[in-house]
């Protein structure tokens, strides 16, 4: 009953107020992390060194979160189990960012409503990696939709899985290598290698959530009307052409919901990339669709809630 009760105000925190950015947990985590590459890429390049090396960052990181939790578990516990609650409650609510997701996704469609090109382009940079100063109404539109699909199984769904099956400890840990990844993760000159294992780690961990955040779009858009059959269709025809294993899953399903074709050619820092097709154009990408993706996501949330919240409940019950 403890890790339901936890679940669940977590989710009610985060829903209520959005990140508390100047004491969020993870600005901590990405500074540690900055840290010991500072620390530990080698001043001259040695691509085996750095390979392990990479292996030793993603060790102290989640091994010093492991740790380091349980010296503060039984430090707190000792104190007062109801202060313990406390904290694993606002490690859960810092590890969820559905709030602010939405609220993000929501000022670039009130921008794009508002005909303000300049606004939009400025919203969306929270949301997206790519440049986007000269993007149009419609890829503006695409870069939205993607990055809601994504980001609700990275900042939401995947968070939530591992909270209903470790308690805040999962969750935390999971932010952590979500965050290794974003930072070290890269396939350019430099990060090749000593990103490596902070890749491959983030791969493992969103394995499964990502595939139940895509059953999660799917079933949701039965419960708005969209197409049901479709997003299962582009997730299971779609996904592998993405060149991550996980995030074509809900990308390729909120695409099939939508009746939408995303994908195509983007920019980061001036060098083009191009990313595979995925869905079908069945409707034009206009600022409505940011509304539908929205609701989506939303109302997928709740069912995620829904599920994790048995898991977490029978669970912590054996």
């Amino acid at each position: 009953m403890i890790g339901l009760f936890r679940l669940l105000f977590g989710v009610g925190l985060d829903l209520a107020f959005g990140d508390p950015e100047p004491f969020h947990p993870v600005l901590g985590i990405g500074r540690l992390i900055g840290f010991l590459e500072r620390l530990c890429f080698p001043k001259e390049r040695n691509f085996k060194r750095e390979f392990l090396l990479g292996f030793v960052v993603l060790g102290v990181v989640a091994g010093g979160l492991g740790v380091g939790y349980g010296f503060l578990r039984r430090f707190l516990f000792q104190m007062s189990p109801v202060l313990f609650l406390a904290v694993e409650v606002y490690l859960i609510f810092n590890s969820l960012a559905l709030h602010t997701l939405l609220r993000r996704g929501k000022e670039v469609e009130e921008a794009l409503e508002a005909k303000d090109l300049p606004r939009a382009r400025k919203a969306l940079q929270h949301l997206v990696g790519r440049d986007t100063e000269h993007l149009s109404e419609w890829e503006i539109v695409r870069g939205c939709v993607e990055s809601l699909a994504e980001n609700f199984n990275d900042a939401f769904v995947a968070p939530l899985f591992y909270t209903a099956l470790f308690g805040a400890l999962g969750s935390l840990v999971y932010r952590a290598v979500n965050t290794l990844d974003s930072m070290l993760g890269y396939r350019d000159f430099r990060y090749y290698f000593f990103g490596f294992a902070s890749a491959r780690a983030d791969d493992v961990a969103n394995f499964l959530p990502a595939r139940l955040s895509a059953l999660f779009i799917a079933l949701s858009a039965l419960f708005c009307g969209r197409f049901f059959k479709g997003a299962l269709a582009c997730a299971f025809r779609d996904a592998r052409r993405h060149p991550s294993p996980n995030a074509g899953w809900p990308e390729s399903a909120m695409a099939g919901a939508l009746g939408v074709r995303l994908g195509g050619v983007n920019y980061y820092q001036g060098k083009r990339e191009e990313r595979p097709f995925l869905g079908d154009p069945v409707l034009d990408l206009v600022p409505l669709r940011i509304r539908e993706a929205r609701e989506i996501v939303a109302v997928g949330a709740g069912i995620a809630v829904f599920c994790f919240s048995l898991v977490a409940f029978f669970f912590f019950s054996l």
